[in-house]
């Protein structure tokens, strides 16, 4: 590969390609798990991100393209895309984020678009049965579909898989652990996809031709039956499985194993299990008890699968948490289980642990009562006891946080075989031996037709593409089984090999002819390719150098607006596809031409509504700079609130703007004549503020004179017009009614209204007068709530309530007026009063009972009615020239008792009640 150190305007016109150092194993260069957690591998450590969609507890799974590009992950319910967006099918997934291994995913073999995801459900019932346990299911992915960014193949959807015995009860409402793990076949295609439940492991191949749905079951000596809770939960099905990266082992963690008794708490009966894979016939043999009375969760073989490790909580009696350890065990001692070591005992809970493509193991999980702001790391795995350089919670997530799970890949991934490097087309392809086993020596396939007998061969393709590479190693004339990996050559934008000239108006600042000025860089992306027509992505920078070196791009020149160092300027343009790696280099000549002055214009508008602000209409000054600048052809004006974005066109702005006081910047677009940016002064201009009137006014206060609210100073400046048709600053009206008025200025064509509502006081009429027991209410013709009330004096305390309380017997005088005190009325009314009782014993006390309250002249003729409690009329008399009853009927006096009253009036009102004769 070639590299230049800097670049000048005398750069040589080539065309350079760039690759990076890639693996086979770049499947695994991004994770997703826990809050928003993500890491990604470019080469050596991984580096965090912060795009990542998922929340999860545990269960996750990622996957990419043999290049590192990230395809779509998963938590087992929900499949995101690369834009981290779901997929338009991708929910409804039968796993579910609370499963140790919700998710594993699996290329098909021999395709470059189709994966499988192998989902586990929780085994949780819950006592649901409308939520019964999926047990383990696989659904399709093409990444053909959706525009590329991949889709759930609905017809292929939740396949479910058997892995229980269907006529047993409690299987059958299980069906299956948490557990999930794949390695490649001994054939090196095909990939088995190994799960367990209870005393038997099931590996299902995946194939050229699909899901093989029966799978290899093996039968081993322990038998980890359901344990089931009082919340229906199965506690034995926690906890990882892996099968190591050669192939040959597998270790399996059950967290618990029993539900606990007086000397032994539910999680204290854990265990780890450590047996032999036959990767040919898919067979599980030869148990290993090497851990128990724990409660173990992740673990994980280093690289050279030698060595095992595994986290494990120590808990009390009680279940209560105590701490955890990272144990390591050597897998080729004759005393697997007595060559444990403690690498790190801490407040950690046991979380996941998983090997990256850098031959480092990562450990999931947080303090105890804290969050997962870290990742622990055993940095040299393949190390025996301390020399494996444990550093705990070491690596920092960059605000997100880490739970206990972490995602799981194809094992045999990161077994090593041989690696390479420089796979851009057109680049000469490095490839490297990095097994350790011996060999006398070598037959590379490249896949395109071409091998070779070089150790360390390097191999340059046709064209792009995907080829499947194999290494044969042979030692003493017998052959290895073939080492075979998929290497992609990706293909790299045809770019012209001369520079690019993007010419722009030199008239960004107050210097028009210093060549300096903002240029849009993507400008000029079209015209870097030799096909237009191709989709791409740019980054500039101003050498080669920082172009090389910025991997992910993160350091690239602002494309949309950029000023020049100096005019003829040639920055570096970095093309390439999107998600790719590789890319073309070509180069862009920033140049400055002389721009034609656009000119200063003003555009006024009025603050009608004393916001500070006003819609202007843009399309004015359109008109006046095509008007005054001699365009022809297809013109286009713009306007943007500064330089910087006028320069770049972006963030173009409405023709009808709201805006306050501002300076606007206008951009012109006429074929190749070069234009500066004019400027436009946005002015706000005050307007009188009018208000609406409501005038409430007496009949005597008529004529009257109404006012629009305009200081003399200002009424020379607009114009006004009444409803009436009068355009006075004042008119005067003689009757109630509505008056509109506008104002309008003249010159900027803005006007604003007011109505004023001018209201008589209304006369009060007087409908009728209630009285009862001493109380008078006033019933008026209209709402009392306008008019107030007082009592026998025109000049006194006017009250709200039209209701008079505890009046005295006689004529009263009543007065009403308007709350505005215009108009005032007067009734006179008669109180009477009914004695409750009277006493006839010639004391000079209540010898007579009469009503109380009538003037004698006040009515013509009226009598009263007096009967006793049979309705017998004992005598009748008018009360206005009668002293009253005195008791007696037929000259004698009646005995003590209730009698009944009835006065009719002259005009016709009836009066009834009754008293009482007391002796």
């Amino acid at each position: 590969m070639k590299r230049y150190s800097s670049i000048s305007k005398v750069l040589p016109l080539i065309l350079l390609l760039f690759s990076f150092y890639t693996h086979a194993q770049r499947e695994s260069a991004n994770w997703y798990f826990g809050d928003n957690a993500g890491i990604r591998f470019f080469s050596g450590d991984p580096v965090a991100v912060l795009d990542g969609s998922l929340n999860t507890k545990e269960g996750c799974a990622t996957i990419s393209d043999p290049s590192g590009n990230l395809l779509f992950y998963t938590d087992g319910t929900s499949v995101w895309d690369r834009t981290h967006d779901l997929m338009p099918n991708g929910y409804g997934l039968m796993g579910d984020s609370s499963s140790t291994e919700s998710a594993i995913i699996i290329p098909k073999p021999g395709s470059l678009s189709i994966y499988y995801i192998f989902t586990t459900d929780r085994p949780n019932y819950y006592l649901t049965p409308d939520d019964p346990i999926e047990g383990l299911n696989y659904t399709e992915v093409d990444m053909s579909l959706n525009g590329g960014l991949g889709d759930i193949v609905t017809t292929n959807k939740n396949n479910h898989l058997i892995t229980y015995n269907i006529s047993d009860a409690v299987q059958n409402e299980y069906k299956n652990s948490e557990k999930l793990t794949a390695v490649t076949h001994n054939n090196g295609q095909d990939i088995w996809v190994i799960t367990q439940f209870m005393n038997k492991f099931y590996a299902f191949k995946v194939t050229s031709s699909g899901v093989n749905e029966t799978p290899t079951v093996s039968t081993v000596t322990q038998t980890v039956f359901p344990r089931i809770n009082d919340i229906g939960s199965n506690v034995t099905a926690i906890g990882y499985l892996k099968v190591s990266p050669d192939g040959s082992k597998i270790a399996i963690a059950h967290s618990s194993t029993s539900l606990g008794s007086p000397t032994l708490g539910k999680r204290r009966s854990g265990k780890v299990l450590l047996y032999d894979f036959n990767n040919t016939t898919g067979n599980v043999t030869n148990e290993k008890l090497i851990l128990e009375n724990s409660y173990p969760y992740g673990v994980e073989f280093s690289p050279n699968s030698k060595l095992l490790y595994v986290t494990a909580t120590q808990f009390s009696i009680e279940d209560s948490f105590v701490d955890s350890s990272l144990l390591q065990y050597n897998t080729e001692s004759n005393n697997i289980a007595g060559s444990q070591y403690t690498v790190n005992t801490s407040s950690n809970v046991a979380g996941a642990l998983q090997l990256g493509i850098n031959g480092k193991i990562y450990r999931a999980g947080y303090s105890i009562f804290s969050t997962g702001t870290h990742l622990s790391v055993i940095n040299d795995p393949n190390s025996v006891g301390n020399n494996c350089n444990y550093t705990h919670n070491s690596f920092f997530l960059q605000g997100r946080t880490s739970q206990i799970g972490l995602p799981p890949f194809i094992q045999s991934i990161f077994k090593f075989s041989f690696d390479f490097e420089d796979t851009c087309y057109n680049d000469n392809t490095h490839f490297y031996i990095t097994s350790e086993d011996p060999y006398d020596s070598v037959l590379w396939d490249f896949g395109d037709g071409t091998t070779s007998t070089d150790i360390e061969p390097y191999h340059t393709y046709a064209q792009s593409g995907n080829y499947l590479v194999k290494l044969i190693m042979t030692l003493n004339g017998i052959d290895y089984q073939p080492l075979q990996k998929i290497v992609k050559i990706e293909s790299v934008p045809d770019v012209i090999q001369t520079p690019y000239d993007l010419i722009t108006c030199d008239s960004f600042d107050n210097d028009a002819t210093d060549g300096i000025t903002i240029f849009s860089l993507k400008d000029a992306n079209i015209g870097l390719l030799i096909d237009p027509t191709e989709y791409i992505d740019v980054y500039y920078y101003h050498t080669l150098d920082e172009a090389t070196s910025d991997i992910d791009n993160q350091y690239a020149i602002n494309h949309d607006n950029y000023t020049n160092q100096f005019n003829e300027e040639i920055v570096v343009a970095k093309v390439k596809y999107p998600d790719a790696l590789c890319y073309s280099i070509a180069y862009v000549r920033l140049s400055t031409t002389q721009a034609v002055d656009v000119g200063m214009y003003q555009l006024e508008a009025c603050d009608l509504y004393n916001s500070s602000s006003a819609l202007f209409d843009l399309t004015t000054i359109r008109d006046q700079v095509i008007a005054n600048l001699p365009l022809t052809g297809d013109i286009t004006v713009k306007f943007y609130l500064s330089q910087a974005n006028a320069a770049g066109n972006i963030n173009s702005l409405p023709d009808t703007y709201n805006s306050g006081n501002n300076l606007l910047y206008i951009s012109i677009s006429n074929e190749n004549v070069c234009y500066g940016y004019g400027q436009l002064e946005l002015i706000l201009r005050d307007f009188p503020d009018l208000e609406d009137q409501n005038i409430e006014i007496c009949s005597r206060d008529f004529p009257l004179t109404l006012e629009t609210g305009l200081t003399p100073a200002e009424v020379a400046n607009y114009n006004i017009t009444w409803s009436t048709t009068e355009t006075t600053n004042s008119i005067v009206v003689n009757q109630p009614g509505i008056y509109n008025v506008t104002i309008s200025d003249p010159i900027l064509n803005c006007e604003k209204s007011s109505t004023v509502i001018v209201t008589q006081s209304p006369l009060p009429e007087i409908e009728q007068v209630l009285i009862d027991d001493y109380t008078a209410t006033i019933i008026l013709a209209e709402s009392p709530s306008t008019f107030e009330f007082a009592m026998d004096n025109a000049n006194g305390v006017f009250q709200e309530s039209n209701v008079f309380n505890n009046l005295s017997p006689g004529i009263h005088t009543i007065y009403v007026r308007d709350i505005n005190q215009c108009e005032i009325i007067s009734k006179d009314i008669t109180v009477m009063g009914f004695p409750k009782y009277f006493t006839p014993n010639n004391d000079s006390n209540h010898d007579y009972w009469n009503v109380i309250g009538l003037e004698g002249n006040q009515y013509n003729f009226i009598l009263m009615y007096i009967y006793d409690r049979y309705g017998k009329l004992i005598t009748m008399f008018n009360p206005t020239t009668s002293l009253g009853w005195d008791g007696k009927y037929n000259q004698k006096l009646l005995p003590q008792n209730d009698y009944w009253y009835k006065l009719r009036l002259s005009d016709g009102t009836y009066y009834s009640g009754h008293f009482t004769l007391r002796q």
